[in-house]
């Protein structure tokens, strides 16, 4: 696209900011959309420019405001510094400063910064080199409020508003995808989720547990950058968003694992109370599905009533694997294989087969079909083989269930030589995998010395019996 001339650019001044593009443009173009093309006007700001860069580097951050504050107002779309270095620079400020109204200023402004920023968002991608999605602008304020707020508001901090900032970022974030968003963002996000479920003593229960899945998820959408950066063949970039986001994404389990949130027998008695209100509404029917799924709620009957309603609603994967769970415990093989076929039929692409045939070898696993379960880890493969690493984790897992730890191990390797971003659970599992190992060795050494002790006993008791002879 050729480049925009000034006359080009003043013509758009009436036109929305949302509207703009400025691919191609220079910052002199940019700085003559708001300032007009008086050469004068362009030089002062270049110069402001000059200085909110240098005041940056030096950590001078009152100078830096005060440059900040001209940009911001005269020439907002020179370039997207301000919006990118502009949330520091208010931080430093507000740990800095003494009085607690000029903190609040301070606060106040990063947050109209940052809405500024999300509101100009395309036009500032229209000639950015690195391309912001609203999930990276909304994650880097939930950051930053979640720093600052509690120092610039005093008492009036409420833990609810920084939630709802974390929250919204990750449902960004997990449908649009995102770039900048950090494994310490996902982990805080949960850790915040943590809080306000115990503050409100098991009150957001329900919504816990979608966080869990959600900041889950997301983790995982990011580690599967690090499947792309192997692929493309720059391995250091993949080893280093394996670093990133696996030893978050194991917080956020152990975080989860004792919060006490996924008792079983609570979940059931949630859901069964929610089950005439929600049994009209496709939605909650699913999101109640996955989520009794996902905590070992999957066997209940409240489950399979569920599941039922969001089938005669609306036949979904989901729903078609909890007829066929339950058809598999009521006894019914060839009903049980209907209903795991005609999820497979409800997915529009292999891809998503591949998936949900992870998600059937789950509900064998669960039920202790393990050759069943192997079957389906093993079509998730040929139905798509980017699942290879995740199909290979099932049957490691699997096998350790049934004992065999030697293949259990031999898979938690194949699993991590076929996609790095399992590599950190497979690393995990196979050190657990062999923790039993020696535990069944040093079990099996003690009985051995017991028997052998018992034997010698035995014997010594015989000589003495038969007169030591």
């Amino acid at each position: 696209m050729k480049k925009l001339t000034l006359a080009m650019l003043l013509a758009l001044i009436g036109t929305t900011a949302m509207a703009q593009n400025f691919e191609g443009s220079t910052i002199e173009e940019r700085i003559a959309y708001s300032t007009g093309q008086n050469e004068d006007s362009i030089k002062t700001a270049k110069g402001y420019i000059t200085m909110f860069q240098q005041t940056n580097a030096n950590k001078d951050y009152q100078d830096m405001y005060e440059n900040f504050k001209w940009i911001k107002k005269y020439a907002p779309f020179a370039q997207n510094g301000i919006y990118t270095q502009g949330p520091f620079m208010f931080y430093s400020l507000i740990t800095t400063e003494q009085d607690q109204a000029k903190k609040k200023q301070y606060f106040d402004e990063m947050m109209e910064l940052f809405d500024l920023r999300q509101k100009n968002l395309d036009a500032l991608n229209s000639f950015a080199k690195t391309k912001s999605t609203l999930g990276d602008v909304l994650s880097v304020k939930a950051e930053y409020y979640n720093w600052t707020a509690p120092a610039a508001l005093g008492d009036k901090f409420d833990l609810r508003e920084s939630y709802k900032n974390f929250s919204e970022a990750i449902k960004m974030v997990n449908e649009q995808g995102g770039r900048e968003i950090t494994g310490s963002f996902l982990q805080t996000f949960f850790l915040v989720s943590d809080a306000v479920f115990k503050a409100t003593k098991g009150g957001t229960r329900e919504q816990y547990l979608q966080d869990y899945l959600d900041s889950k998820d997301a983790c995982e959408k990011m580690l599967q950058l690090a499947k792309e950066a192997q692929q493309n063949g720059d391995s250091v970039k993949a080893r280093q968003l394996v670093a990133t986001y696996d030893a978050p994404l194991a917080a956020i389990e152990q975080i989860f694992s004792q919060s006490g949130a996924a008792d079983s027998a609570q979940l059931i008695a949630i859901y069964t109370k929610k089950f005439e209100d929600y049994k009209t509404d496709i939605n909650k029917l699913n999101s109640s599905l996955n989520i009794m799924q996902n905590n070992d709620c999957d066997e209940s009957d409240i489950y399979y009533q569920y599941a039922e309603a969001a089938y005669a609603l609306e036949p979904s994967f989901t729903s078609a694997i909890g007829l066929a769970q339950k058809a598999q415990k009521d006894g019914q093989a060839a009903k049980m294989l209907e209903y795991y076929n005609k999820a497979l039929e409800l997915a529009s692409n292999d891809s998503r087969r591949g998936i949900i045939c992870l998600n059937i070898c789950n509900g064998l696993t669960k039920t202790k079909q393990y050759t069943g379960a192997l079957t389906y880890a093993e079509k998730a493969i040929g139905y798509n083989d980017d699942l290879t690493g995740k199909a290979y984790l099932k049957m490691a897992n699997i096998n350790a269930l049934l004992g065999q730890y030697g293949e259990a191990v031999a898979y938690c390797d194949k699993a991590s030589n076929a996609d790095i971003t399992v590599s950190g659970s497979a690393n995990r599992l196979k050190a657990n995998i062999q923790k039993a190992q020696a535990s069944q060795a040093a079990n099996a050494a003690a009985m051995k010395a017991y028997n052998d002790f018992k034997a010698r006993q035995k014997a010594e008791e015989d000589f003495w019996k038969g007169g030591g002879k």
